[in-house]
């Protein structure tokens, strides 16, 4: 058996100078304050976004408020807009083409009175004092502006989680990562002097884009740097980060409810990151070892060492590089050009018949986790009834607990059982919100219940579905694999918008529930068609497509 003195591995040299010490823990806690930074921005839309009430504005009037200051402006509110017994309120969207005269209210049929299209609308200020719809005036006609921005964000992810890949492989972690990172704090600062919508539409798209290019860089350095059974709860620890993210967002939007005001309020706190992150994050041993600059990751090696107590032999890493010959130098050059042709690999799985249904089976499982994720997340004003503070918290805590359980649970009873378990309890939920109205209860308390329960079992199902995966797949089309599986997982939440506005489309309590009740019906098809997969649970890694085959239920 190899030893650390030899030189054999990074891992050995980690296992020597401490694979969990305080070096290890100091960088985890980094990645938890970056990711907490791309949670605050990238679900910021929640609160800047946030839906208000709202109706015409009484023509001519241009003091006119949504709250009725007294009977003389109630007069003149019915004289020039229409009730809407649907919404329970004054029309949204229409005003009477001409004022009604107060004495003709009981002799005229109100029903067809002409009505056109408002222009101009006040909005309510009990939840939030302004927000980006109200400024921008995105309702009515121009609501599909909404979804429109749900979707660049979504859009964002995808272009960045590509970007990133490549930026970081080209570059290293550490530039890629405070590449992005910079660049996502300028934008910050910067999105509230978005005017227009297609400004507006642009910068989310920068924002999510740069956001979830950081992130990820940050998430890849911090599991290069420990050692693979110390990878769960590194991942475990960066990820909570995004949680972190999400309560302060919370906060800061309870105590600041005009949304400009928020966004430089959630900005500020990354300036103290631009600086800090440059100076204490390393850049990955891994990386450097894989592009030959064993110099470099000698250094962070002995400062590993240094900072966790330990010694480092002085020639731990370069005896491996001497070992080396050219040959052997070339050999090892022209595996990581080969590891590197996505298309090529891809197709190995392609040419088999089980593992390409595998793999479409598991693309659909991302694109549904997506979907209902952040259907639910970023247009959970709309989806969810009740005080939006308290719904958010509520799936704040919901997804730290989902985390754990997947943590603990999974050494139990496995990947395969607890995945389905996970998405049936969750599409079933959304799907159960249809009972309510067939019988006839109030579905607002019921439906904010299912909702969360919903949302709790697709968190779970999203943190299993990371580790099912590439248990699934052979080593030369791994990583291949999961890139197709997120590519394909950010069209479905690209899609998710547009499917949580289906209320606009469908009239009544059926149209509110819309949205539920397909993704519920989604997910509880993903969990069926996952049930063909086999468990991967204490199986060793399938290293050729002939293993990965052979891996039976």
């Amino acid at each position: 058996m190899d030893t650390p003195e030899n030189g054999k591995t990074l891992d050995d040299a980690l296992s020597h100078v401490g694979d969990w010490g305080l070096y290890q823990k100091r960088m985890v806690l980094l990645s938890f304050l970056a990711c907490a930074g791309e949670g605050m921005h990238l679900i910021t839309t929640i609160f800047t976004m946030g839906s208000r009430d709202f109706r015409c504005a009484v023509p001519g009037l241009l003091n006119d408020t949504y709250d009725i200051q007294n009977e003389a402006h109630a007069r003149l509110i019915n004289a020039s807009i229409p009730w809407d017994s649907d919404k329970d309120g004054y029309s949204q969207c229409s005003r009477y083409k001409n004022s009604v005269n107060e004495s003709a209210w009981e002799t005229t049929n109100m029903t067809s009175v002409p009505t056109v299209s408002c222009s101009r609308w006040v909005y309510s200020s009990d939840v939030f004092a302004s927000s980006i719809i109200s400024e921008l005036e995105m309702v009515c006609d121009r609501k599909l502006y909404i979804s429109h921005a749900n979707m660049m964000s979504m859009a964002g992810l995808m272009v960045g989680s590509i970007t990133s890949g490549a930026l970081s492989d080209l570059l290293g972690r550490k530039k890629s990562f405070l590449f992005f990172y910079w660049f996502h704090m300028v934008l910050a600062f910067c999105s509230v002097l978005a005017t227009t919508i297609p400004t507006f539409l642009i910068v989310r798209f920068l924002v999510a884009a740069t956001g979830i290019a950081f992130y990820m860089s940050i998430f890849v350095l911090c599991t290069e740097i420990v050692l693979p059974k110390r990878r769960v709860p590194a991942a475990l620890g960066t990820n909570c980060g995004w949680v972190a993210g999400m309560m302060v967002l919370l906060l800061m939007a309870y105590l600041f409810r005009y949304w400009k005001t928020l966004q430089v309020a959630l900005a500020i706190p990354l300036i103290p990151g631009a600086i800090g992150f440059f100076w204490l994050i390393p850049e990955s041993p891994r990386w450097l070892l894989n592009k030959g600059r064993y110099s470099e990751a000698h250094k962070i090696m002995v400062d590993i060492a240094r900072v966790n107590k330990r010694e480092l032999p002085e020639k731990l890493l370069l005896q491996e590089t001497d070992r080396q010959t050219t040959s052997e130098k070339s050999k090892n050059l022209e595996q990581n050009q080969q590891s590197t042709s996505g298309w090529k690999n891809l197709l190995l799985l392609a040419k088999s018949p089980v593992l390409a249904v595998r793999l479409a089976i598991l693309s659909f499982s991302w694109a549904v986790n997506s979907m209902v994720y952040y259907g639910v997340t970023l247009n959970m004003g709309a989806i969810i009834q009740g005080d939006i503070y308290i719904n958010f918290l509520i799936l704040a805590v919901l997804e730290v607990l989902s985390y754990l359980m997947v943590i603990f649970v999974t050494r139990w009873i496995g990947r395969r059982i607890f995945y389905c378990l996970s998405v049936f309890v969750g599409g079933g939920a959304c799907l159960v919100t249809i009972l309510p109205i067939v019988f006839g209860y109030d579905t607002v308390w019921i439906n904010v219940l299912l909702s969360n329960i919903g949302r709790f079992g697709i968190s779970a199902a999203f943190g299993i579905i990371w580790l099912y995966t590439p248990e699934l797949l052979p080593t030369p089309s791994r990583q291949s694999g999961i890139g197709l599986c997120s590519f394909i997982g950010r069209l479905g939440g690209m899609v998710s918008p547009y499917i949580a506005t289906l209320d606009s489309v469908i009239d009544g309590p059926v149209g509110n529930c819309a949205p539920l009740l397909v993704f519920g019906a989604l997910a509880v098809a993903a969990g069926l068609l996952c049930l063909l997969l086999p468990e991967t649970a204490k199986r060793k890694l399938p290293e050729t497509v002939e293993e990965a085959e052979n891996i039976k239920r």
